[in-house]
């Protein structure tokens, strides 16, 4: 099986990249630097492109879209600015659909899976205030998920969202 995982340079994604290596998978890690595999920032499109051509073809089992940010960890209510809630959502929302985009041809062709990595953070339920930008990015990809699982299972492409819990 080939997986495929951004954000597998650490945290999650590189326990991830680990325990399907020590399980015999093939594994296709990526970072923005590109020192644990392929380089991939998921918020330029010149970089999703250039990853889908690299692997143009080759059939991705289950991609895992990892790769995330959190930018107002311990941020006051005063210190948010726009540029903060653009990067946030670029990575966290946009980064993760441009994936999915660009690689869905890949997945398609395994008549593979999508993981998408949220957050319990994003839970409405679990809301007691601050971390504005991260809460409501992760409850942004949480609702695509849900949104990309119905539009891709007539194409017999299963979404699966996934949460991690809250780090402090």
């Amino acid at each position: 099986m080939r997986v495929l995982i951004t954000g597998a340079n650490r945290g999650i994604g590189l326990a991830l990249a680990d325990a399907y290596r020590k399980g015999g998978e093939e594994v296709v890690a990526t970072s923005r630097s590109g020192d644990t595999g392929y380089p991939l920032d998921v918020t330029d499109p010149a970089s999703q492109r250039g990853l889908a051509t690299q692997l143009a073809g080759d059939p991705i089992d289950l991609l895992i879209c990892n790769a995330g940010v959190f930018l107002d960890k311990g941020t006051a209510l005063a210190e948010y600015t726009a540029d903060m809630w653009a990067d946030g959502l670029a990575a966290n929302v946009t980064g993760v659909f441009l994936t999915i985009q660009s690689l869905l041809p890949n997945v398609q062709a395994a008549g593979g899976k999508i993981a998408i990595i949220s957050s319990q953070m994003a839970s409405s339920e679990l809301a007691p205030g601050g971390a504005y930008l991260y809460r409501a990015s992760k409850a942004a990809a949480l609702n695509l998920g849900r949104n990309l699982a119905v539009d891709l299972k007539s194409q017999g492409v299963s979404v699966g969202i996934y949460t991690k819990g809250a780090s402090k």
